[in-house]
């Protein structure tokens, strides 16, 4: 058994002990879909996103009023409430009112930052759908390239048989001998690379949706995007930042208006002992209200840091436009020619499965030998390799494009 093939066992029993009894097998692709829903990561980002909600609903609250209770004015040579007239009991309480429109602009800045927060949310889980596509084609591709390659190799032991025959009737072919052997080389380096690669995929499943889903790879459509930058998730992530500097420059112009408060004060005294002055209760209300006196040193050089941080977010989101437009053009471009790339070789195929019935006609008619059938089925089955390659490629990239769009977009014609 190869190591490659031992580790793959290996694996298959540690994560079956790890995750066989976490959760069922999914059936479909929409199972699967509905599971990677409840990733660590989005449910993170989600939770994140609720207590944005909270916050901005905690930012309209008042703070905690101030109660307290004492005594005034008492002597200290002989501590009494009925010798000295301001003498009194005290109990009151001091409510602060900060400035109702700063509450609300926070209370916004929080909710648009909850909003962004749940676009991330969405596009977390938009790549997420990407990856799990990606890792399906390229499994698909991987394996389908190991059962090409374990069919190279017995062409190539045909191959070796044929030459010895051809030797023995003395015809000189040992250099095809080592040429064969070079080949064969390869193709085993390749199988252990593709057995590893097939391991590490494995796990990356189990990364994602805890197995190693055994569905097909799903329909990925080809969308056409008419280069709109802002239906895509991250610049239109970027442009959530500059409506919270917004929210920031509000807060930091509401500051200029008054804060508030309020204070009640309730004495109790009693009468004196010898009658000097009758023992009545007093009370005392307080309205405060905040000057901006000092709005040169304070207020205005945070609304013009609020400014600043608006405009680092406007160029920010230039910079994310521009290269979101690069990078989609990019993927565009390489989907295509993937898509391309996939009808070349089936054409090209098709030109080889016609040459070897060609080479099997003439083998069988005794005007070609046999290693030209052989060699033309180890050149089909390397065609056959470059399109599980490219069709990868192709899935790959199909998905990659949609996970970046926003909204739905229709496809593009045939």
């Amino acid at each position: 058994m190869r190591k490659a093939q031992y580790g793959a066992v290996v694996f298959t029993i540690v994560t079956s002990l790890f995750w066989g009894t976490s959760a069922a097998q999914a059936d479909t692709f929409e199972d699967y879909i509905e599971r990677l829903s409840q990733h660590p990561q989005v449910m993170g980002v989600l939770a994140e996103t609720e207590a944005l909600k909270h916050q901005a609903r905690g930012e309209l609250g008042l703070p905690d009023p101030t109660l307290f209770i004492g005594v005034d004015n008492v002597p200290i040579s002989d501590p009494a409430f009925d010798r000295f007239l301001p003498s009194s009991k005290v109990v009151g309480f001091t409510q602060k009112i900060p400035n109702p429109s700063v509450r609300k602009a926070k209370s916004a800045r929080f909710t648009q930052m909850s909003a962004k927060s749940r676009l991330m949310a969405e596009y977390t889980n938009a790549r997420l759908r990407f990856m799990l596509i990606a890792k399906l084609a390229e499994y698909k591709s991987v394996k389908k390239q190991i059962d090409l390659l374990h069919q190279q190799l017995g062409y190539y032991q045909e191959l070796e048989n044929t030459f010895k025959g051809q030797i023995e009737s003395g015809r000189s072919v040992y250099q095809r001998f080592s040429e064969v052997d070079v080949e064969r080389a390869e193709a085993e380096r390749r199988l252990n690379d593709l057995e590893a690669q097939l391991v590490s995929i494995e796990a990356e499943f189990v990364r994602l949706v805890e197995e190693v889903p055994a569905i097909e790879v799903p329909l990925v459509p080809l969308l056409s995007w008419h280069q709109d930058p802002l239906v895509l998730y991250p610049v239109a992530i970027a442009a959530e930042d500059i409506n919270i500097s917004e929210k920031g420059v509000d807060i930091a112009n509401a500051d200029f208006l008054p804060n508030f408060g309020l204070s009640a004060t309730y004495k109790q005294r009693e009468a004196s002992a010898v009658g000097a002055f009758t023992g009545d209760d007093w009370f005392s209300v307080q309205l405060q209200m905040s000057i901006p006196l000092w709005a040169h040193s304070s207020q205005y050089p945070r609304l013009k840091a609020a400014k600043e941080r608006k405009r680092s977010a406007s160029l920010n989101f230039e910079d994310m436009r521009r290269a979101w437009l690069r990078e989609m053009i990019s993927i565009q471009s390489n989907r295509d020619a993937a898509a391309k790339n996939v009808e070349v070789l089936k054409s090209k195929g098709t030109a080889m499965e016609e040459k070897i019935e060609a080479a099997q006609r003439n083998y069988e008619a005794g005007t070609e030998n046999l290693d030209a059938v052989l060699l033309a089925r180890i050149d089909h089955l390397n065609i056959l390799a470059q399109l599980a390659v490219s069709q990868e490629a192709l899935v790959r990239r199909s998905a990659e494009f949609n996970s970046n769009l926003m909204d739905s977009y229709e496809e593009v014609s045939e």
